[in-house]
């Protein structure tokens, strides 16, 4: 088609048909990124995401965040993700994701080739959770063949804010 020739798509084998526009997601991912915590501190870590289907319509997803150890190496864990995406035939996608600080969050978005925006639509709190996470808003995108990502967030201590950003090259 013409107007798509530098496009970079890749289908994996055995993907649902249903899940074409987000097969470029599929894999292991990892690379180091930087954040602000809910306090305002500023923070590196290390990250790896995974992203699998099984036949299904819908993508598996896991990621686990690493923070530096005293020993200078990123081995201290921060946190992990793990959850769920289905995209529509109308280009959006619907994501459910639960945290390990304790809060699952559901986001709506649209997929724009090798480009995905999240919205926020509901979050819900343990009793424990560490940290009131309230809403959010998320970018990934495919540059130069990397995973790049940024990740708002809102708490019931601050506005919608950076959170974490990263660029992650596919392994």
């Amino acid at each position: 088609m013409e107007g798509f020739q530098n496009i970079d798509i890749e289908v994996p084998d055995g993907l649902n048909p249903e899940l074409v526009a987000l097969g470029w997601l599929v894999g292991s991912w990892e690379g180091s990124g930087n954040g602000t915590d809910h306090e305002g501190n500023d923070f590196t870590f290390e990250q790896r995401i995974e992203f699998t289907h099984n036949g299904g319509d819908y993508l598996f997803y896991v990621s686990q965040v690493f923070g530096m150890g005293e020993d200078g190496k990123f081995d201290q864990p921060l946190g992990m993700e793990t959850g769920f995406w289905r995209p529509k035939r109308d280009a959006s996608v619907e994501v459910t994701l639960t945290n390990s600080d304790g809060w699952t969050e559901v986001l709506v978005g649209k997929i724009q080739v090798t480009q995905i925006s999240l919205l926020t639509d509901a979050v819900v709190r343990t009793e424990g959770a560490a940290i009131s996470h309230t809403s959010g808003q998320r970018l990934y995108g495919k540059v130069e063949g990397d995973l790049m990502y940024a990740l708002d967030r809102s708490t019931a201590d601050h506005e919608l804010r950076p959170h974490m950003w990263a660029r992650l090259v596919k392994q």
